[in-house]
C-alpha cells in the first residue's frame, strides 16, 4: 500500500528503498508502546532519502489513514460474532479467571481506534485544524524569553503543515489509487486473521470446518483491534491473552469446549507467525535500509571530497 501511495505522490525515494521503508513498519511498530513508532521512522527514511519533510508526512500520514481505516472496518465488521466472543470468555476449560470485562475493553479499543482515524482525518484535512495547531503554538510561545529564541520557526512550522496537508489532498485526490491500497491492506490483513482458522484445522480434537471460517478470521480481528492501545510494546502478552480467549468463541458453535493450553498454544504460534516472524523479517529490512542510506551517504561524500580537490585547479587555470 506504501509502495502504490508513495508512487503516485511523486516521492524522489526510489521503489526498492519505499518497499524497504513499508516493511520497516513492523520492526518500529512493534518494539514502541502502542505500536507508535513506525510511522515516525518511516517519515524520517523517506525524508533521508530527499523527500522534503512535508511530502514525506503526507505520504506517510495517508498510509497510516488506510491502516487505520482497515482496522476500524473489521473491529465494526467482527461485532456481527460479538455474542460468540462473549460466550467464549467462559469457554475456556482450566482458565481460572474471570475475564468478562474484556468484552469491555474489547469495545473501548473499537471506539478508540475510530476516534483516532476522525483525529488523523481532521489533521490530514481541515484548514481550521492546522489554524487551531497554529494558535496552540503561539500561545505557548506568548512568553518573551520563548518568543525571542522560537518565533523565527512559526513561518516554517505553519508552511509545513499547508505542505502536508496539501500532499495529503494530492493522494485523495487518485482515490482509485488510494481505494486500491486500501482493498491491499484489507487483504493482507485477512491473511494474517486467518492464520489460527488453519491452526485450529490441524488440530485432530477438535471438530473446525470451514463453516467456521469467518467466525475465526473476525474474531482474531476483534482480538487484534481490542487490544490495540494497549501500552507494551507491540500489544505482548495481551494479544496472546485475548487471541487465546476468543480462540474459545470458536468452538460455541459446536458445543465444544477449548482446553486453555490447547487455545493458548494456537494463539501463540498464531502470535510467533504474523507478529514475530514478521518482526524479525522487518529488523532484516530495516537493516538493508540502514546499509543502503550508508553506501549514499559515503558515495556522497566522496563526491563532494573530489570536487572540492577540482575546484582550486579549476580556480588557478582561471588566474592564468
Amino acid at each position: 500500500p506504501l509502495l502504490l501511495i508513495g508512487r503516485k505522490s511523486k516521492l524522489k525515494t526510489n521503489r526498492g528503498d519505499l518497499w524497504l521503508i513499508g516493511n520497516c513498519e513492523h520492526f518500529y511498530n512493534g518494539v514502541t508502546p502502542s505500536s507508535v513508532g513506525g510511522q515516525p521512522f518511516q517519515a524520517f527514511a523517506l525524508h533521508q532519502n530527499g523527500d522534503t519533510g512535508a511530502s514525506a508526512t503526507g505520504v506517510i500520514l495517508m498510509n497510516y489513514i488506510n491502516i487505520v481505516t482497515c482496522s476500524v472496518l473489521f473491529g465494526f465488521i467482527s461485532l456481527i460474532y460479538y455474542p460468540h466472543y462473549v460466550a467464549g470468555l467462559a469457554n475456556i476449560e482450566g482458565l481460572d479467571m474471570d475475564l468478562s470485562s474484556l468484552q469491555w475493553i474489547a469495545v473501548l479499543g473499537i471506539i478508540l481506534n475510530s476516534i483516532n482515524l476522525a483525529f488523523f482525518a481532521v489533521l490530514g484535512f481541515s484548514k481550521t485544524a492546522r489554524k487551531v495547531i497554529m494558535a496552540v503554538v503561539n500561545f505557548l510561545l506568548k512568553p518573551k524569553f520563548l518568543n525571542k529564541r522560537l518565533h523565527r520557526f512559526v513561518p516554517m512550522i505553519e508552511e509545513y503543515l499547508e505542505k502536508t496537508q496539501a500532499t495529503a489532498k494530492e493522494v485523495i485526490g487518485h482515490y482509485k489509487t488510494f481505494l486500491l491500497a486500501v482493498f491491499l491492506r484489507m487483504l493482507i490483513l485477512c491473511f494474517c486473521y486467518a492464520i489460527p482458522f488453519f491452526l485450529m484445522m490441524a488440530m485432530p480434537s477438535l471438530e473446525i470446518g470451514w463453516g467456521d471460517f469467518w467466525v475465526c478470521l473476525l474474531g482474531n480481528a476483534f482480538a487484534t483491534v481490542c487490544v490495540a492501545w494497549f501500552p507494551t510494546p507491540g500489544a505482548v502478552g495481551a494479544g496472546e491473552l485475548v487471541g487465546a480467549v476468543v480462540l474459545g468463541s470458536i468452538t460455541v458453535r459446536s458445543g465444544q469446549a477449548l482446553d486453555y493450553n490447547v487455545a493458548q498454544a494456537i494463539s501463540l504460534l498464531s502470535r510467533g507467525i504474523s507478529f514475530y516472524m514478521v518482526l524479525i523479517l522487518s529488523f532484516i529490512a530495516s537493516m538493508a535500509f540502514e546499509i543502503r542510506i550508508s553506501r549514499k551517504e559515503k558515495a556522497a561524500l566522496s563526491q563532494l571530497q573530489i570536487e572540492s580537490r577540482e575546484t582550486p585547479k579549476e580556480n588557478e587555470e582561471t588566474e592564468e
